[in-house]
């Protein structure tokens, strides 16, 4: 963020001649985080709800993050019911695109909804029928669009779990393994994923097909967790990662500039004593510069598209040219929220543009954990885009598989032989045996879905 704030002050075709400035908050906590929010949207210490937007010049005139659903939906009622862009880089939850609960919510990644999607394009693509699938006890959106969207399809759902971080995710697995179920979703934080993926070193599961949402599709920490290999194959799903020319510069001049015998704890306790706990960050100054540049890049670009999203919006409300801006404008957030549904720019070679639900483009990227080699890597096999039409590819010679170079076996049932039909067991579709056909019958085989064989028997008639 303070990255993209400091290019935009020094560039001289965006926003010539006007400098951005900020606040930094620490979220601490949903119920902390209301003095931060009332703070940002009142007007000389006060807030008045019902003032016409004409009026009202709020302490701000935008907002990005805070990152995680659960926490956006939190504050999103207090800051988008006067029209205050909320340009979120962190935050996939589906509900937020309702734009008569949150008007001024604007995001920079894809939805729940597109993510769910592409998951779903994956399993078909492979077909696998016999999937699990484990989210967060405080974001089931994942989980209840996964339903939603495999109803007219061939996939069975075959074992679905809510984590908390204190959950018994040994037995977790166990079940898993029981239903003998090879491919695993995992849609959580990292905190959630780091946590199941450990318990599946240590509980030595083996030979299973990992799926990983955007939210840990990257994470360089568990890609060097001793025994990680042994798991099996871990699929990522992220955002397409772009290069942020002199990103890194950047951290080693802010490193290079800070004060060795600065104490963050110290700073800690004096703003501890304030309604807000803003910069508070006992541990910042302890990072060199190799960690922050090496964190997980997922999010890198989104805040990057955040800041750069107001500052066009901005330009265009100042009436910019490229030598001036009209700074006399007095700037509402209305008129910023405005000019947001309008941008269409490019950004890093990126196409940033809106939707009416104040979604962007979609670019994703498959990526599969290389973790056979040292360091490990990260490597593209295939892609989503939505822009300018729906593509969907995926390169099967780059998927090194742990079983023996084949695809996975993750279905309910093996496929019945020719002079063969199936027959239902159980609660779920997928789930068959194979009984011999009486005399003269036949199977009707359609292929619906890639891989996926449907079958009826028919009778004849004489």
């Amino acid at each position: 963020m303070r990255f993209a704030v400091e290019e935009i002050n020094n560039s001289t075709t965006l926003l010539p001649n006007v400098s951005l400035g900020y606040e930094i908050f620490d979220h601490c906590s949903n119920t902390r985080n209301f003095h931060s929010v009332l703070s940002f949207i009142s007007k000389n210490g006060s807030v008045k709800p019902k003032e016409k937007l004409n009026n009202y010049q709020p302490k701000v005139i935008a907002l990005t993050g805070p990152f995680g659903s659960p926490r956006a939906i939190t504050v999103a009622p207090l800051i988008t019911m006067d029209l205050i862009p909320m340009v979120n880089y962190g935050a996939s939850s589906y509900v937020l695109s309702d734009k008569l609960l949150y008007p001024s919510y604007v995001r920079t990644i894809p939805s729940n909804k597109d993510l769910i999607k592409m998951i779903i394009h994956i399993i078909r693509w492979f077909g696998w029928n016999w999937v699990a699938f484990l989210s967060s006890q405080q974001d089931l959106d994942g989980l209840n669009l996964f339903n939603k969207y495999i109803r007219n399809t061939s996939i069975c759902l075959a074992f679905q779990e809510g984590l908390s971080l204190n959950a018994n995710y040994s037995q977790t697995l166990k079940k898993i393994d029981e239903l003998n179920i090879n491919v695993i979703v995992i849609f959580a934080l990292p905190q959630y994923a780091t946590k199941m993926i450990k318990s599946a070193i240590a509980n030595n599961i083996q030979n299973k097909v990992w799926i990983a949402s955007q939210h840990w599709a990257m994470n360089k920490q568990l890609t060097t967790e001793p025994g990680i290999g042994k798991i099996g194959t871990i699929i990522g799903i992220t955002e397409k990662l772009l290069s942020l020319p002199g990103f890194n510069e950047f951290v080693y001049k802010a490193r290079g500039t800070t004060d060795v015998g600065h104490n963050d704890r110290a700073e800690s306790e004096v703003q501890g004593k304030n309604k807000t706990c803003n910069q508070v960050c006992d541990y910042c100054s302890l990072l060199t510069a190799e960690e922050i540049i090496n964190e997980d890049p997922t999010y890198s670009f989104a805040i990057y598209a955040a800041i750069y999203t107001i500052a066009h919006a901005l330009h265009k409300v100042l009436q910019c040219d490229m030598n001036e801006c009209h700074k006399n404008t007095m700037v509402k957030p209305y008129m910023l929220l405005g000019e947001i549904k309008k941008l269409d720019f490019l950004l890093s070679g990126r196409h940033i543009k809106y939707d009416d639900h104040f979604d962007p483009t979609i670019s994703y990227a498959i990526v599969l954990w290389r973790t056979d080699v040292n360091p490990p890597q990260f490597e593209m096999v295939g892609s989503y885009e939505k822009h300018p039409e729906i593509t969907f590819t995926m390169n099967n010679s780059l998927l090194l598989w742990h079983n023996n170079g084949s695809v996975p076996f993750s279905n309910c049932s093996f496929e019945c032989e020719a002079g063969y039909s199936r027959k239902p067991e159980g609660f779920h579709s997928c789930c068959f045996s194979c009984e011999k056909c009486p005399p003269n019958t036949y199977v009707n085989f359609s292929r619906k879905y890639p891989r996926q064989q449907t079958m009826t028997a028919w009778n004849f008639k004489r």
